[in-house]
């Protein structure tokens, strides 16, 4: 990791809110490519999942699920459990960022291609008594979604199709199909 992206980093901990969302935004960018640099910050990043403040925490999902695409070692299969715990966080915000982003492990991992959808399949049904359970659904259809895209799968268009259907309420039905057939 060059000094540039190491000082980034370190500025993801940062207590100036503008420095750390400018750093977040930067690694975060740089992470939509493949990095070298992935286990630097790997165990460091899987700590992080474990911490009291919601914005690191989500900061640390969103940059594992980036990451993934550059794990060579295939460490995902031993963190996606940790990982997946966070759809289901405490802080709200904390889990729609984990299923707005889960699917970035799917497409890069086909290993665990299949326990991610699985998870978001079972998230879409349990989250149906949460609070703003409607919008944890749409976030798990768009995850359906930007699988599908990253790597066409009808599979994926049915699956989101009967979930879809066991949604009650005509507004929301109407909604997540605008997402899964736009």
């Amino acid at each position: 990791m060059n000094s540039k992206t190491r000082t980034l980093y370190s500025n993801l901990s940062s207590t100036d809110d503008k420095d750390r969302l400018d750093a977040f935004n930067k690694i975060l960018s740089l992470t939509d490519s493949k990095v070298p640099w992935v286990y630097e910050v790997w165990d460091d990043l899987l700590l992080r999942l474990g911490h009291p403040n919601s914005y690191q925490k989500s900061i640390a999902i969103m940059l594992l699920c980036n990451l993934v695409k550059s794990d060579t070692d295939q460490r995902i299969s031993q963190s996606i459990e940790t990982i997946l715990e966070h759809t289901k966080d405490e802080k709200f915000i904390t889990s729609r960022r984990c299923i707005q982003n889960i699917w970035k492990v799917a497409a890069a991992a086909p290993d665990i291609r299949q326990k991610v959808i699985d998870h978001l399949e079972m998230r879409f049904k349990e989250c149906a008594s949460e609070k703003h359970f409607n919008l944890l659904r749409t976030d798990i259809i768009q995850s359906i979604r930007s699988l599908y895209d990253f790597q066409p799968d009808e599979n994926l268009r049915e699956l989101g199709k009967s979930m879809i259907k066991e949604e009650n309420e005509s507004k929301y039905r109407k909604k997540y199909e605008a997402i899964l057939f736009s």
